[in-house]
Parts: C-alpha cells; sequence; structure tokens
C-alpha cells in the first residue's frame, strides 16, 4: 500500500495569487469549504463535509486540522485527523511556471492504518484532491483578482 496519495495541477496565475486562494480565509472556504480558517502555524480549522453543518458552523464530525507549516508563498502543510483516528498529513507546495503556478499536494502517513481500510479511504480522497478540491483551488485563483 503507497503511503501516500499525490496529485499535481497547473494553475494559470501568479503564484502569489495561487497561495493567497491557499491561505485567505475567505477564499479557503470557496475551494476546501472549511470552517474557522487561519493562516498560523498551531492554527486548528475544520474540514466539514455535511454542508448543512458547514452553513450552520457545526464542526460535530468534522474532520479538524492543524496547521503544521506555513512558508508564504511556497508551502502550507497541515495535519488532518478523521474522528477517532492518528493524523496524516497534506503537505500542498507551489512552485513557479511559465504562465503560472505548479501545485503538488501530497496526503501522507497511511502506513499507521490497516491496509485495506487505508486503501478505501486514499482511493476517495485521491478522487476528492484531484477531481473537486484542487480544481476549486484553480478556479478561485485563477478568478481571484
Amino acid at each position: 500500500m503507497p503511503d501516500e496519495v499525490s496529485s499535481i495541477i497547473e494553475i494559470a496565475a501568479p503564484r502569489e495569487r495561487v497561495w493567497r486562494a491557499l491561505t485567505e480565509p475567505p477564499l479557503v472556504v470557496q475551494w476546501m469549504g472549511c470552517l474557522r480558517f487561519a493562516p498560523l502555524a498551531g492554527h486548528v480549522f475544520y474540514l466539514q463535509p455535511d454542508q448543512g453543518r458547514r452553513a450552520a458552523g457545526d464542526v460535530t464530525e468534522a474532520i479538524a486540522c492543524r496547521i503544521e507549516v506555513i512558508d508564504a508563498p511556497r508551502r502550507l502543510s497541515f495535519a488532518w485527523r478523521f474522528p477517532d483516528t492518528p493524523d496524516t498529513f497534506v503537505d500542498i507546495r507551489l512552485t513557479r511556471i511559465a504562465g503560472g503556478t505548479h501545485v503538488r499536494l501530497i496526503h501522507a502517513g497511511w502506513n499507521q492504518f490497516d491496509e485495506r481500510e487505508a486503501a478505501a479511504v486514499q482511493g476517495a480522497l485521491a478522487a476528492a484532491w484531484h477531481d473537486v478540491a484542487l480544481p476549486a483551488l484553480r478556479a478561485v485563483a485563477e478568478g481571484a483578482g
């Protein structure tokens, strides 16, 4: 079983604009659907997949995340904890490229789980990061002026 979920996209926006979309609270909620985000090391925020609870600001059964590294405008890393499980870790790195920004996301730490359980979760997360969250980040960054 691989220890990480990895996804790469390219965004047609300068790295500084992608960084703003990645870390400014009103923009973060647009692409990641989180509650209580603040770009501060050690800060805890919540990913609330339930839209009703998210709209109400309710963190019941949300995924708690703690910012580990904030290195503007290059890297954002945070611990990710499903309820009643050990932390996994999300690392997002931004690199300048011609015409925009290369974004690489790695979600690691799966070797501490049962292989079958982890495989199912990794598959769902790979799809969510690659098909939903990172395209939403692209849309926010390319639209942020």
